[in-house]
């Protein structure tokens, strides 16, 4: 039996838009505020957890001393930080990233702030590497050539160890209900860590890396501004990224006002507020300040005007000629005026 024609309308009526996917909403959110490097780096380790439902990422991408040197998979010297086979660790990794990560990278920049990021995994893979081939040739303990360094904490520990070497030094970071000097800040996080998780010497040498970058010892392997800004050109390496959602352009990035404005101080006080929106810098209000006096149409109250009692244009005179011809002129409304009154008086 054919529907009512009714029916059919009040149906068709009735039916709104679609309700939009929360799931999909989230995520649009999470990659419009969420700066590039910042999202990929998330991006991947949470394709590796779900990797480690049916295979193990920490064998094949971890940084161990006996297959990155002895079977020369020199690769797992970046690729170890983003390994994640715990939900735990996923969980604090996206706290403690989108915290002090979306902070830095709209600080420096994305350019900047993916060679600190990789700068700072190669060396404190390198230097676990060293000391590992060290601790087994003076103990000729095998179990140090087994020794893992995985993790984004590994780096992380060294990027909050960078952003509080180079903060104020009476300032302050809350942890918790406790206080703690910025300076000791990643040294307290660093013992959490080992009271929770055990001892790791990955995250101890991440650490010692990250203050020996914020001090400026390793200024050296620092990449320069300039070179960012060739990388952001239209024949750089970094060209198709630059249009890319999320992305920070030298230019573009706002400095110490990433930790002063939007979300706050990166976690060292009660008053930060959500949103990472990237934070441009404030302009100078004594740069931009204009006079309120007119531009035209009179003369400022103590300016530097050279117009005499004679002037009436909006240009003085300049020659000798140009003055004698605006007093012949006066003169000769001065007569017409006596010529005026002499005849009205007639």
């Amino acid at each position: 039996m054919p529907a009512n024609i009714n029916d059919i309308n009040s149906a068709s009526s009735s039916s709104g838009p679609p309700e939009s996917n929360p799931v999909f909403t989230a995520y649009e959110s999470y990659v419009r505020d969420t700066p590039l490097v910042t999202r990929y780096v998330l991006n991947s380790v949470v394709i590796s957890y779900f990797m480690s439902f049916f295979v193990d990422p920490t064998f094949a991408l971890a940084n161990i001393p006996f297959f990155t040197l002895f079977r020369f998979q020199l690769y797992r010297i970046v690729t170890s930080p983003l390994v994640c086979s715990s939900i735990l660790n996923l969980f604090f990794a996206f706290m403690g990233f989108m915290n002090h990560g979306v902070k830095l990278e709209q600080s420096m920049g994305s350019a900047l702030f993916g060679a600190l990021f990789f700068t700072l995994t190669i060396l404190t893979n390198l230097l676990f590497l060293i000391v590992s081939i060290l601790l087994y040739g003076l103990t000729n303990n095998e179990g140090y050539l087994a020794g893992v360094s995985v993790g984004v904490w590994t780096v992380l520990l060294s990027i909050i160890a960078v952003e509080c070497a180079q903060a104020p030094p009476n300032s302050k970071r809350k942890l918790f209900f406790l206080e703690i000097p910025v300076l000791y800040y990643p040294l307290v996080l660093l013992a959490l860590f080992s009271l929770f998780a055990g001892f790791r010497l990955a995250y101890c040498l991440g650490v010692a890396v990250g203050y020996l970058q914020g001090f400026g010892k390793l200024d050296r392997w620092k990449v320069k501004v300039e070179t960012a800004r060739k990388w952001e050109s239209e024949r750089g390496c970094l060209r198709g990224f630059y249009s890319r959602a999320g992305y920070i352009s030298v230019s573009s990035a706002s400095g110490p006002n990433a930790w002063a404005e939007g979300s706050g101080g990166g976690g060292n006080n009660g008053n930060s507020s959500q949103g990472p929106g990237a934070v441009r810098s404030p302009s100078d209000p004594g740069a931009s300040a204009k006079p309120s006096f007119p531009s035209s149409g009179g003369q400022s109250l103590g300016g530097g005007s050279k117009r005499g009692l004679l002037s009436r244009g909006s240009k003085s005179p300049k020659t000798k000629e140009e003055r004698a011809a605006l007093l012949e002129r006066a003169a000769e409304r001065r007569r017409q005026q006596r010529d005026e009154e002499g005849d009205s008086a007639v």
